[in-house]
């Protein structure tokens, strides 16, 4: 007898004991497919308690030395930083300011909880006439010396620049071995910050022999995060 017939045979014995009668209870008979069925049904029973008792040895095991996952609040604390001020007597002249000079005072690459930064330029005109009259803006820093550039005009104003650094939602989350590794595996360096500020051109009034400066105000403030409420949420 061949594989093919041996199986075809088994098959048909097991067909034959599906459809007989085992136990006869009035009107409720048991035949062999029930009994069948409540078989495999403890057979996967048993199959999903090894699963799960697997499972969770395997979260045993990670407590050992795996790796957690953690959320926290974010809380972001405004800082002042440097200033100065000045005027720009002609259409033209410009100051540069942070590291483009090495002022030390702009630099916050030793910072490793540097949210981001503000870098404002409040300007005002003095003299002058009609429309024309334009500044610009331009904020960089040691890493990034393209930067960002803004022009303003009319008669003054504030151009405020956001440099972003590490920025945050209201909570993080991320994983560590520890809370302490949770905090510090989001520190980085900070920036040198600098820039340069110009009166780009004057105003058409400055043509008929009326004078005119633009006094500016340059400021630099700076967030720093930290984290509340660190806390544990799942095992990985």
């Amino acid at each position: 007898m061949g594989l093919s017939d041996s199986i075809s045979d088994t098959l048909t014995k097991f067909e034959k004991y599906n459809t007989k009668e085992i136990y006869n209870f009035g009107n409720f008979i048991v035949t062999g497919r029930l009994v069948s069925a409540f078989i495999g049904f403890l057979i996967i029973v048993l199959m999903l308690m090894v699963t799960f008792s697997s499972a969770a040895n395997s979260i045993m095991i990670t407590e050992l030395g795996g790796t957690t996952a953690f959320t926290a609040d974010v809380v972001i604390t405004e800082n002042v930083g440097p200033t100065f001020s000045g005027t720009l007597n002609n259409e033209g002249d410009f100051i540069d300011f942070g590291y483009v000079l090495e002022e030390v005072d702009w630099d916050y690459t030793s910072n490793m909880r540097i949210s981001y930064f503000e870098a404002a330029v409040d300007w005002n005109p003095n003299g002058g006439a009609g429309g024309g009259r334009q500044v610009t803006f331009d904020v960089s820093s040691q890493n990034n010396t393209v930067g960002e550039s803004q022009n303003d005009g009319g008669n003054g104003g504030v151009i405020t620049t956001v440099w972003n650094v590490q920025p945050f939602a209201e909570t993080v989350s991320g994983t560590a071995d520890n809370m302490e590794s949770f905090l510090l595996s989001f520190e980085t360096s900070g920036e040198w910050m600098g820039g340069k500020f110009t009166y780009s051109q004057e105003s058409i009034g400055s043509s008929i022999a009326l004078s005119e400066s633009i006094d500016y105000t340059i400021t630099l403030t700076y967030y720093t995060w930290d984290f509340e409420n660190i806390r544990e949420i799942a095992e990985i």
